[in-house]
């Protein structure tokens, strides 16, 4: 065993169990996580199930004293068994190159069993996550304390790491602990003659009950054999308690001073009693316990199937002197307490009580029947002294059968309220939503008055060429466009890739419309009509192209999956915004505005596709691609609808530009995602594409990635 984990082990809790495998068995019951100590042999358990045994052998732990630690996570038991195990080193990785996100997801697809190490080259400390079947459970100890960290805390923590980490295959034989095996039982021929003198007292014991219960009419019998099946279990544990009550011989003479009845036995009975029990005075001796509801004699102990049988005669009594008014209820639920409290029960069948065995019902027979016989004759009719009882007991029944019917009603009412609270909850987060899209518009909104005011103190100040002339910046700041049919029965774009969805239908039916800040109608950009001069664009260009062709280019060259993120988004816009602003707020609460010359959006604003355009000659830059992907990764932090980012060029771009997207995207590797292209992760689950495009000779080709 390594020197560490024998020291981490052993400052675990420890926890006191049987020796043996029935020690085990306990653990097992108990769904136990942890590591057992045999002398020098090790086991390790993961929730009940032997993980891993070393140093010895499974057998070692047979008859010997167990040393028990709890762990304080289940991850550790199981990553301790593999290390213990050994395996073989699949590969070596730098967290730079493939982060360890990446590979616990291609392991948990692959159904991976083993361990992953990341120590070398990591100061803050150790971090481990170990798979079995695919299923992953983390663990680190970091600092110099080796302070312990589990489950999604440890792995994240393991995910913002640098430095090496290895992918280690591990066999592990996962085992049940083996059944002890049976004891032999022993009978002296003492041990039988008491057994057969018990068997007889306690069938005499139960026969003047079994007359009284005889005569019960049919209809009786049957509701109390259902009511006392459950009595019956409570009362057979207690005629089968292994302590023997002691009788000496003076009080065997007391005992048969009591009045005798012709049930009662002789003095010779009593005295052979006596002798059998002088002969067991070595064993422990029992605390005597008065039988309720009636007289006693003088220091003699009731066997647990006497008392049972004289409890059942003494309730007759009680229940025959009971009122018959207004103390009813009050005396079922009295007797209901009083019965839950007992540490007998009485049984309500006579033939059980006869048949069961007890090692003292031969010894307090002898003073028992007299004073039975007594209260027997006290207590005559026993007929309606035993159907009094059986009321009793279906009165109770009756009650616990409402009290579980009011259970029931009750939880399904809770459950109906949590259904209808989740209900609510949903309906909740749809209006956040829509609150905070609906903010998100009134801010862009206020932005775009503002600029218009701007623009009209700027107006009031120049001498424009005309009274509506416009320079091409102020025209498509005031301008947005929106995607629309000339009836949503025919083919729309939520109907690319169908078969009765052709291209040449869909652009047919749709159309892009503008809506202006200013009346379009009179308006020039430079002396050129607004219409003619916004249809020229590039702005104009790309949009129509994302609606009317990139879809089917998807289609064509089969990438829908690989921009799965692009091809959703292009059927949900619904209005193009050009010199857009997106304003979202970071963590600390504080707003943060980006700009693109081109942002799509939703019906509820939320931006769908950024695009920045280079309609000149010059070259994109590296830093005009950095740019692009940093305002870009602002807008995906706070809004997950954001599926790509688009960088147009009339020119090229320059290396630094390529190398700029290459490091954004991971740049590819054994391990990246092999459904999505071109992808910039921003956290670990979201993330946007990055395309890059050329617009040459009015035509656009996506040339990042390569479709």
């Amino acid at each position: 065993m390594d020197s560490r984990t024998v020291e981490r082990v052993r400052s675990w809790s420890s926890v006191s169990v049987p020796d043996g495998y029935r020690g085990l068995h306990e653990l097992a019951d108990r769904e136990f996580s942890g590591a057992v100590v045999a002398d020098d042999t090790w086991l390790f358990v993961l929730n009940g199930r032997v993980v891993g045994v070393f140093e010895g052998s499974i057998e070692d732990f047979e008859d010997a004293s167990l040393d028990v630690y709890e762990a304080p996570h289940i991850s550790l038991p199981l990553l301790f068994a593999m290390q213990e195990a050994g395996g073989e080193t699949q590969a070596t990785y730098y967290t730079n190159d493939t982060p360890l996100s990446e590979t616990d997801e291609m392991l948990a697809d692959a159904g991976f069993t083993g361990y992953v190490e990341l120590s070398e080259n990591v100061l803050s400390g150790d971090y481990y996550t170990a798979y079995y079947g695919g299923r992953s459970l983390s663990a680190a100890f970091v600092g110099s304390s080796e302070e312990l960290l589990t489950g999604e805390e440890a792995f994240e923590r393991a995910d913002d790491e640098v430095g090496l980490y290895e992918v280690v295959k591990v066999d592990l034989d996962v085992t049940d602990v083996p059944e002890p095996p049976e004891p032999e039982p022993e009978e002296t021929e003492e041990g039988a003659d008491d057994s057969a003198a018990n068997d007889a007292a306690t069938l005499g014991a139960a026969g003047a009950v079994a007359d009284a219960d005889t005569e019960s009419d049919e209809g009786e019998t049957e509701s109390e054999s259902d009511g006392g099946a459950e009595l019956d279990a409570t009362a057979e544990r207690a005629v089968k308690e292994p302590d023997e009550p002691t009788i000496t011989e003076a009080e065997a003479d007391t005992a048969t001073d009591e009045p005798a009845d012709g049930d009662s036995k002789q003095p010779s009975e009593q005295e052979a009693a006596s002798e059998s029990e002088a002969a067991s005075d070595d064993r422990e001796p029992a605390v005597e316990r008065p039988s309720p509801g009636r007289p006693e004699a003088e220091g003699v102990e009731q066997s647990p199937a006497a008392r049972a049988v004289d409890d059942t005669a003494a309730d007759a009594a009680n229940v025959a002197d009971a009122p018959e008014a207004g103390d009813a209820e009050d005396g079922v639920f009295s007797e209901e307490a009083e019965w839950r409290e007992a540490t007998t029960v009485p049984s309500l069948d006579p033939e059980k009580a006869a048949t069961r065995p007890s090692s003292s019902t031969s010894e307090s027979t002898s003073a028992e029947t007299p004073q039975r016989t007594t209260e027997q004759r006290a207590q005559s009719p026993s007929r309606q002294s035993t159907t009094d009882v059986s009321e009793q007991v279906a009165t109770l029944k009756e009650a616990v059968a409402a009290r579980e019917d009011r259970i029931e009603e009750l939880e399904a009412r809770a459950d109906e309220a949590e259904t209808e609270a989740e209900e609510l909850r949903g309906e909740v987060a749809e209006l956040e939503e829509e609150r905070d899209a609906l903010r998100n518009e009134v801010e862009e909104l206020r932005a775009d008055l503002e600029t218009a005011r701007e623009m009209a103190e700027s107006a009031g100040t120049s001498e424009p060429e005309a009274p509506s002339d416009r320079t091409p910046a102020e025209a498509l700041a005031g301008t947005n466009l929106f995607v629309r049919y000339g009836s949503k029965a025919d083919p729309t774009l939520d109907a690319v890739g169908e078969a009765d969805a052709s291209r040449e239908a869909v652009n047919a039916n749709l159309r892009l419309e503008h809506h202006t800040q200013f009346d379009a109608t009179e308006a020039t950009v430079d002396g050129e009509p607004f219409d003619d001069f916004l249809e020229g664009t590039a702005a104009y260009r790309f949009v129509s192209w994302i609606v009317r062709d990139l879809p089917y280019e998807l289609l064509d060259t089969g990438r829908t999956k690989g921009l799965a993120d692009v091809f959703d988004a292009i059927p949900d816009i619904d209005r193009a915004e050009l010199e857009g602003t997106v304003s979202v707020r970071d963590e600390a609460g504080e707003e943060v505005r980006s700009t693109f010359d081109v942002v799509l959006r939703d019906r509820m604003g939320n931006p769908l596709l950024v695009a920045e355009l280079n309609p000149e000659r010059d070259p994109v830059t590296g830093d005009e691609m950095t740019a692009l992907v940093e305002n870009a990764d602002v807008v995906a932090s706070a809004q997950e609808s954001l599926g790509g980012a688009f960088y147009v060029t009339a020119s090229f771009f320059e290396p630094d530009a390529l190398e700029a997207a290459k490091d954004a995207t991971g740049g590819g590797g054994f391990l990246s995602r092999s459904d999505k292209k071109s992808y910039v992760k921003v956290a670990r689950k979201s993330g946007f594409h990055l395309c890059l495009v050329e617009d040459r000779n009015e035509t656009f080709h996506v040339t990042v990635p390569e479709l």
